[in-house]
């Protein structure tokens, strides 16, 4: 149960910044209310480093994205650990690949951590050009509240064919606000192998509720 604890506590911190760093896609160049759901999935693959900012930690490694689909590789004080995301398939997953175990959930359980933010509207506008990571990009103020009462307001850039170069800000749920920092560098824009996003055949896992875990 500790482990599975702490894990839900990970969550929580890094999926914070995962989950909204999916928001990409060409948002228009001045103020508007645009849903998150049409902004998910951006059509560019790509592989990159990143990192994961919040006031509970830091967390950096590789990552690989493909149209609605997100791999996460970083690692830890217990060793290397991944991070799948699949929004196409409504599943997600942690990995442990020394141990070959896995702990899965929905992705839709993944959104509800961070206050439901996959089904809301996001209110956006451009303020500027900045260079990210290499990048050309357009920077936006947005903000954003879900029904289930989670709230984020904050800065993103967005490179030119719509990747999420940057994000800062501030999420609130359930009593909590963690402020929350994640980022990409040296961006290659490659095809991305499918079976990055799928779980190891020979993978041991556990299926898990982490709707019913406390927030910590």
């Amino acid at each position: 149960m500790t482990r599975i604890a702490k894990t839900g506590g990970w969550f929580r911190v890094a999926v914070a910044g995962l989950c909204l760093f999916l928001v990409r896609g060409a948002m228009p160049a001045f103020a508007a209310s645009v849903p998150v759901a049409s902004l998910l999935d951006g059509p560019t693959d790509y592989a990159a480093d990143f990192y994961v900012v919040s006031d509970k930690g830091r967390f950096q490694g590789s990552t690989v994205h493909a149209p609605g689909r997100g791999r996460w590789s970083f690692e830890t004080q217990g060793g290397r650990q991944t991070l799948l995301l699949r929004r196409d398939t409504n599943q997600a997953a942690m990995l442990w690949p020394e141990r070959k175990w896995y702990l899965s959930t929905s992705f839709q359980a993944i959104a509800a951590l961070v206050g439901g933010f996959d089904g809301v509207m996001v209110d956006s506008r451009a303020t500027g050009q900045d260079v990210v990571g290499g990048e050309p990009t357009t920077r936006y103020e947005v903000s954003g509240a879900s029904g289930q009462g989670g709230h984020f307001h904050g800065r993103i850039w967005l490179s030119r064919d719509g990747i999420l170069m940057k994000l800062v800000g501030r999420v609130s749920f359930a009593g909590q606000e963690n402020k929350v920092e994640t980022g990409l560098s040296h961006v290659l824009r490659v095809k991305a192998d499918p079976a990055a996003f799928e779980l190891p055949a020979d993978y041991s896992g556990l299926p898990l509720d982490f709707s019913k875990i406390a927030p910590h």
